[in-house]
């Protein structure tokens, strides 16, 4: 099943290669270069299906977004897959207690992540 995928990165190379890979992979990308920009990508119809989302936007905590989201009932259904360099037990854990799905760690395993997508289930529009 392909899906819509928002990637929030402030990484411009990261951004294109994650891009390039899911579009060979015949997903639709979307791309957020600041954490404002995800705001806007998540919230934008037609929603995405899932969200690569980098928790280290510069100065600005991507955890933020995942907040917002799952406070919002119509977004309940969007995905959220943290992607981070972090690897600490605090940064691993903090990042599930904000509501993300799963987490990806830098660089990203692609087999991996086409597992997980190939995994997700897009929720039927009623």
């Amino acid at each position: 099943m392909k899906h819509r995928v928002l990637v929030v990165d402030d990484d411009s190379q990261y951004r294109e290669l994650l891009k390039c890979w899911l579009e060979s992979e015949g997903h639709e990308a979307i791309l957020a270069e600041t954490l404002e920009d995800g705001f806007v990508g998540i919230a934008t119809e037609p929603l995405p299906d899932v969200v690569l989302l980098d928790i280290h936007l510069g100065q600005k905590n991507g955890l933020t977004l995942v907040h917002w989201v799952r406070k919002q009932r119509h977004l309940a259904n969007v995905q959220i897959a943290a992607v981070t360099g972090l690897s600490t037990f605090k940064g691993l854990k903090s990042i599930g207690e904000a509501g993300c799905d799963t987490c990806f760690t830098k660089p990203i395993d692609f087999k991996a992540l086409r597992e997980y997508l190939a995994r997700l289930s897009v929720p039927s529009v009623s």
